[in-house]
This record gives C-alpha cells, sequence and structure tokens, in this order.
C-alpha cells in the first residue's frame, strides 16, 4: 500500500499511525490514556489489544502527580517488556497542554485526541452516559483505532499571534456589546439622538443629526449634553461655540436638527432618567478603555506579524493588517498540509457533497465542520475582498450573477483566498496582478506604520527567497 496517496489531512494521520505500529509491533506499544482535568487527571494504561494492565487511577496536576504516573507506566513497561509507550491525551480545554508538554520530555509517543473523537467512540459504542472511567475507554480505542495526532503543541510566532488575535476579537465583541447597552440608555434619555422618521414630500426617510452614533461628537455631546434639555439650553449659538471650542465639526445642519428633535422630543425630564445617565457615563468609560486597549493590541500584533512568513498577505489588496494577521494565525503551520483544501475543510467552508452510484453528485451547504474562529474569519477576508480588491470585485459580481447569495459569495471568495495564501506562503511569492494602479509600495505603505513598511521590504522584497516567482 502506498501511505503516501492518503494525502488527505486525516488519511495521513492515519497513515503515520499505520506505519508508526508496523515499525515497532503492537505486541511493543504500552497504551496509556489520561482524561485531563484542571486539577485531578485520571489516567488507566493497557496493551494495544485493550488488556487493562493497571486500573483507572487518579493523579494530581502537580509535579508528585506527574511523578506517580511516571513510576507506573515505567512499572508495567518493564514487567512486559515494552518498547514504546504511547499516551493519548483529550483536548480539554487548556489542561492537557502540560501532560503534553511533560510526556513528551519523557520520550512518549503523545496522540491528542480531540472531545468530539472521543464522544463519537462513546455513540458508536451504543453508550448514552458519560463517565471518566468511559471517557478513559473512549480514548483508548481511538487511539487503537488511529485517530487523533502527533502534532506538538503550537508555539512560536504564529501561536502568539493567534493569542493576540483571538484577545483582539474578544475585546471588539466586548465593545460592540457596550455599544448596544450606550445606545439602550440614550434611548431612554434622548431617543431621537439617534435620528428618527419624518415625511418629506409624501415619503417616509429616517433622518439623523449625527452620522455616526460614535464619532467624536456623539460621543462628545452623550458625555456632557446627553439630555434634549441640555441642547435646548446651548440653544444654536452655544452649539456653535462648543463645535470650535472642541473641534467637534458641527454643520449647521446638524446643529438645527439637534434643536429641532430635541425641541420635539417625547423623552421624560432629566430627573426622571439620572439613573440612566449616570450608567451612560460609565459605559462611554469602558467605551475608550476597550477603544484603547484594541488600539495597543492592534500595534502589537502588527510588529508581531510582519516578522512571520504569513505579512506576505499584506501585499494583496483587501487584506489589511488585523484581517490578514487573524486569517494567517488561524491558518496555522501548513507545513502538514499538501493542497489548500484540506485548510477549506479545516475552516469548515468546504460544501457537503452526496453522490452514490452513477448518479450526479450533489452540492448542499458548508460543512462547518472545522475550526469556528477560521471559518469566521474566511468570510470577513472574503467580505473585504469583495469591497477592496479589484479582481475578487469582479469575481464577487459574477458570482451573484450566478444566482449566489452575498453570504455565499463571501465563502466563496474566501475559500479562494484560501488557496491563494497557501501558495504564497509555500512558495514564498507576494501577490501577482496585472492592475495599472497597483504599486506595492503604495499597497504595504497605507496598512502599515512607517518602521514596519521597511521591515516588510526587509524580510519579503530584498530577502533572495522573497521575490515574486
Amino acid at each position: 500500500m502506498d501511505y503516501k496517496s492518503l494525502n488527505h489531512i486525516q488519511g495521513k494521520n492515519g497513515s503515520r499511525w499505520t506505519q508508526f505500529i508496523r515499525g515497532i509491533g503492537t505486541e511493543n506499544l504500552l497504551m496509556v490514556a489520561i482524561d485531563a482535568a484542571k486539577y485531578t487527571h485520571k489516567a488507566l494504561i493497557s496493551t494495544f489489544y485493550g488488556e487493562v494492565l493497571v486500573k483507572p487511577f487518579e493523579f494530581d496536576a502537580s509535579t508528585p502527580g506527574l511523578e506517580l504516573i511516571k513510576q507506573k507506566i515505567k512499572a508495567e513497561k518493564d514487567r512486559y517488556n515494552m518498547i514504546e509507550v504511547v499516551v493519548g491525551i483529550e483536548t480539554t480545554g487548556h489542561y492537557y497542554e502540560d501532560l503534553v508538554l511533560h510526556c513528551q520530555l519523557e520520550g512518549f509517543h503523545v496522540r491528542t485526541i480531540n472531545a468530539a473523537t472521543t464522544a463519537e467512540e462513546r455513540r458508536a459504542l451504543l453508550n448514552w452516559s458519560k463517565t471518566d472511567n468511559l471517557d478513559l475507554l473512549a480514548i483508548l480505542q481511538s487511539m487503537i483505532h488511529g485517530r487523533g495526532t502527533f502534532n506538538e503543541l503550537p508555539t512560536g510566532k504564529v501561536h502568539n499571534l493567534q493569542k493576540l488575535t483571538r484577545a483582539r476579537r474578544e475585546l471588539v465583541n466586548e465593545r460592540s456589546a457596550i455599544k448596544n447597552l450606550i445606545l439602550v440608555h440614550m434611548d431612554h434619555i434622548f431617543r431621537e439622538f439617534q435620528g428618527k422618521t419624518v415625511w418629506i414630500d409624501g415619503k417616509k426617510e429616517k433622518i439623523k443629526p449625527l452620522s455616526d452614533n460614535f464619532g467624536k461628537a456623539s460621543r462628545y455631546l452623550m458625555r456632557y449634553y446627553p439630555h434634549p434639555s441640555d441642547i435646548l439650553e446651548l440653544g444654536e449659538q452655544g452649539l456653535r461655540d462648543l463645535s470650535v471650542r472642541e473641534n467637534l465639526k458641527l454643520r449647521d445642519s446638524c446643529i438645527q436638527c439637534l434643536l429641532e428633535f430635541a425641541k420635539e422630543s417625547i423623552s421624560k425630564p432629566k430627573e426622571k432618567v439620572e439613573t440612566d445617565i449616570f450608567l451612560l457615563a460609565q459605559r462611554l468609560d469602558q467605551l475608550d478603555f476597550l477603544t484603547e486597549q484594541i488600539k495597543v493590541l492592534e500595534r502589537k500584533i502588527e510588529d508581531l506579524f510582519v516578522q512571520t512568513e504569513g505579512g506576505l498577505l499584506l501585499s494583496v489588496p483587501g487584506i489589511g493588517v488585523v484581517t490578514g494577521a487573524e486569517f494567517f494565525a488561524e491558518m496555522g503551520d501548513i507545513s502538514d498540509y499538501c493542497h489548500a483544501g484540506q485548510l477549506i475543510k479545516m475552516a469548515g467552508t468546504n460544501p457537503i457533497v452526496k453522490q452514490s452510484g452513477d448518479r450526479r453528485p450533489s452540492y448542499f451547504a458548508i460543512s462547518k465542520q472545522g475550526r469556528k474562529q477560521f471559518r469566521n474569519i474566511t468570510y470577513h477576508v472574503g467580505k473585504s475582498l469583495a469591497i477592496n480588491n479589484p479582481k475578487m470585485n469582479q469575481k464577487y459580481h459574477e458570482l451573484i450573477d450566478r444566482g449566489k447569495k452575498s453570504g455565499q459569495a463571501y465563502i466563496a471568495l474566501g475559500n479562494r483566498m484560501i488557496r491563494l495564501a497557501f501558495s504564497m506562503i509555500r512558495n514564498q511569492t507576494l501577490y501577482q496582478t496585472d492592475e495599472e494602479k497597483y504599486v506595492l509600495y503604495d499597497e504595504v505603505n497605507k496598512k502599515l506604520h512607517k518602521v514596519n513598511v521597511e521591515h516588510f521590504f526587509e524580510n519579503f522584497v530584498v530577502s533572495p527567497v522573497s521575490h515574486p516567482a
């Protein structure tokens, strides 16, 4: 059998496992299944054929606990003259990471097994119960059947970039929630501040005093003059003077609209909404803090991104620093993949295909069986490309003309970007286009700070391995 022919990522893992056990011999393998937890782990030791040598036992997540399990493994290995030890650890949260590290340092072969895999193993055994002992048996069976991977824990710049981009994503989501709360408070204090419906020539239109609910002028007014009575007290001249003094850039039309909406407002008197005004000020403080934290994170992401091979993606129009960094970080190390289709499946953006016999295959919605974070950023990358990349914009309209919905088109463009990124990173090439207006320096200069523009050209243009093919 030609193991290399199984170039699907799961096929490759299975082939490596087969090669491993054939080289060692199943009778020479000591199998250890570990169910990781925060404080107390649980393990069992058996042969490759599932014969339990040491019944399930607990050990602490500490140095004495690790010494205990190492002693038990050594005792069974010597007793049965085993050659190699294979440890299977379920990827429970982040608690499994220290176990993986120490087992690898001890010279054991570590297989990390996804929790979904053990759940499927229990389901295959028609057992709906879930206990620690059943989990251990499921981990053991998964190891024997070749599931899991020998991959080491992620480390290095790509791993750190993933931590930073995920932290930024959490802060952005938190900031969005704060913004929604601010708007709720403003609905109670001055509901027309966000705009209202007016009738013009018999047609209904929505008019907003300020174009951006969270721009500089909006945030200043919400903090110091949130109630309609505050606006009316300032008056037209007061708003003009305030705009000049604080550089709010309020136009005359905006000032007139604010005064008109404040005069006709149906909001409660100011003394009735004092609690909302107090909470509004707190939410605005939270918004300012989160915005500053995100800004600091984004600079940290930029500085690290240009030091990785993923920095090549910045040569693509429509791929900014934050989007490109998150996209590359979720892709991770591509050295273990043979083709971009494996990455697309990892993202879960591959279509479900059903085909039987001589029937034509049918294509359904995307599988959503991969990493959620990777799938989300793939969608956002496709959306950004559809707007900001001329070539991709053309492809987007072609997809729409063929009857695709916007979301489907964004996913398709995101998948195209996965293929493009895979090729660029593997071959160390910059983005290639025949667009007349495209200039690499201009493209990179508008995305990076000056010092990082220099780093980009040093890493990807001056270096011999980075020249376009």
